[in-house]
């Protein structure tokens, strides 16, 4: 008789129990042990060969290629990403969606390409933007023609061919195409060679002197080129439609009549070679036979001109700051400086000084400087420097002051953490400036006037037209323009190096 047999049932029950325990143990050291071993093969960080630096608006994924996915830790679990609003408008995610809407609009045995992609960020329409490949250019009838067949995109949610959204002043990529390329969908006897080195930005621009039409329309071209750098070539998957070595090898060709203008430079931003002009009785050949057409976004199609009678409540955007470095870099400016803060709080006051005067403007500043320690007021008509001094004063500003006009995009080039103070018309709730603020991470203040002052009516004008805001100057009593500085300047007593007790 074995001696568990002589044991009470309680004590074989024990005795069951411990083996077990014994058993699970031996069990767990065992897989402890084993664990460590099994991570060794696929080790959790990257190998030893980093992936090449990352440039404005490209990606290192590499899409041919399979992806490990890691979880996060579990730290990051109630962290939430930026709302899809923020992130798909202002975001890299713009970008990428961008990109991922790349439709074709000739047949794959056309000798020409036509690559358009498409941005619905706004329930009122479709933007888009081109690159046709292979196009030839007629020296004679100045335009370009695509040899294309259209290929029957019936049942796609992209726009047909010649169907592109138009903007105001007549521009956008539709009215581009429309002007100055020619689609030749009989196109046998057209021969484009493998390989086109040279692009050509076609520009149709709004107008000139305006800062804010002038910027948003630069700033669609450059997210037009940083999509271009991150699409695959539809016959060429391992190459960008646009890399960056070609940026050498692109030139701006403009289609209006419009006069250069204090931004036209900024055109160059992606196209080293001469500005040439469409109108130009000498406009000289095309450096080669074919050429890569780029028709850029407009400027009211981007997500900054889109909602700017809106407030949104996003407060970061990398598409706008990457902007803003790209433009003070143009100029040999320092994006970041290494900006010692001055005691004085600096004060840019926009001197308009053709329509909406703010009455009384000088008095204030004079009663406001008598009132305030710690600040140092300027002002500025920006519209008397050029572009490149307009840039350093704002680098230097730490409130910028304005009545409500396109001198207010200056607040893009402010440094981190500025001010933007805004004086509205009665009637007008734009939000353009407010937002860009919030973008920027700068603090915005407003108010809106008291009342409008017309401006005296030229001899022989027409005076019984309806006031326009456009024109009139504006007063704001003096407690109430005081109470505005006041709020605005001492939100800095305590930013960066500043220690000053709100008194």
């Amino acid at each position: 008789m074995s001696l568990v047999s002589l044991l009470g049932p309680r004590q074989r029950l024990l005795r069951i129990g411990a083996s077990a325990i014994c058993v699970f143990f031996v069990l767990f050291l065992f897989t402890a042990y084993q664990l460590p071993l099994a991570h060794q093969e696929q080790p959790l960080l990257p190998d030893t060969h980093p992936e090449p630096p990352v440039e404005d608006g490209q990606s290192n994924i590499d899409e041919n290629a399979s992806e490990v996915a890691f979880d996060l830790p579990p730290e990051y679990t109630e962290v939430t990403e930026p709302p899809p609003f923020c992130a798909d408008r202002f975001g890299v995610s713009y970008l990428r969606q961008l990109r991922d809407s790349a439709t074709e609009y000739c047949t794959p045995e056309s000798p020409s390409g036509l690559t358009c992609f498409h941005s619905k960020t706004t329930t009122s329409r479709v933007d888009t933007f081109c690159l046709a490949r292979g196009a030839l250019f007629d020296q004679v009838d100045k335009s370009f023609t695509l040899g294309c067949s259209l290929r029957d995109l019936s049942g796609q949610s992209v726009p047909r061919y010649r169907e592109f959204t138009n903007y105001w002043y007549d521009t956008g990529p539709g009215r581009v195409l429309e002007e100055a390329v020619r689609i030749n969908e009989n196109n046998s006897s057209l021969v484009v060679p493998g390989t086109v080195p040279n692009y050509t930005l076609l520009v149709k621009r709004e107008g000139s002197n305006n800062i804010w039409h002038s910027l948003m329309e630069i700033f669609s071209m450059t997210l037009s080129l940083d999509v271009l750098r991150m699409a695959k070539h539809p016959s060429e998957p391992t190459t960008p439609l646009f890399a960056t070595a070609d940026i050498e090898n692109t030139q701006v060709l403009v289609l209006d009549d419009i006069a250069d203008g204090p931004y036209v430079d900024l055109w160059t931003l992606f196209a080293p070679k001469p500005l040439l002009r469409m109108n130009d009785p000498a406009l000289p050949p095309l450096n080669t036979s074919f050429e890569n057409l780029i028709i850029p976004l407009s400027g009211g199609g981007n997500t900054l001109w889109q909602g700017d009678w809106e407030i949104h409540t996003c407060d970061d955007s990398p598409l706008l700051q990457t902007f803003s470095r790209r433009v003070l870099n143009h100029f040999h400016l320092d994006p970041d400086p290494p900006r010692e803060q001055l005691p004085e709080i600096v004060i840019t006051f926009i001197n308009r000084t053709t329509t909406r005067h703010l009455i009384n403007a000088e008095e204030y500043f004079a009663h406001l400087e008598s009132e305030l320690p710690h600040i140092r007021i300027q002002s500025i008509d920006f519209a008397a420097i050029s572009f490149a001094e307009q840039l350093a004063v704002a680098q230097q500003t730490d409130v910028l002051v304005g009545v409500h006009g396109a001198g207010l995009t200056h607040g893009i080039f402010l440094p981190a953490h500025s001010a933007m103070v805004e004086i509205l018309p009665p009637s007008l709730n734009h939000k353009g400036f407010r937002n860009v603020a919030a973008l920027l991470g700068h603090s915005y203040f407003s108010v809106h006037a008291s009342q409008s002052v017309p401006q005296p009516a030229p001899e022989g004008q027409d005076t019984s037209k309806k006031p326009d805001w456009h024109q009139e100057d504006v007063f704001l009593e003096k407690d109430i323009f005081m109470e505005l500085m006041n709020v605005a300047i001492k939100s800095l007593y305590n930013r960066g190096s500043r220690n000053y007790d709100v008194q």
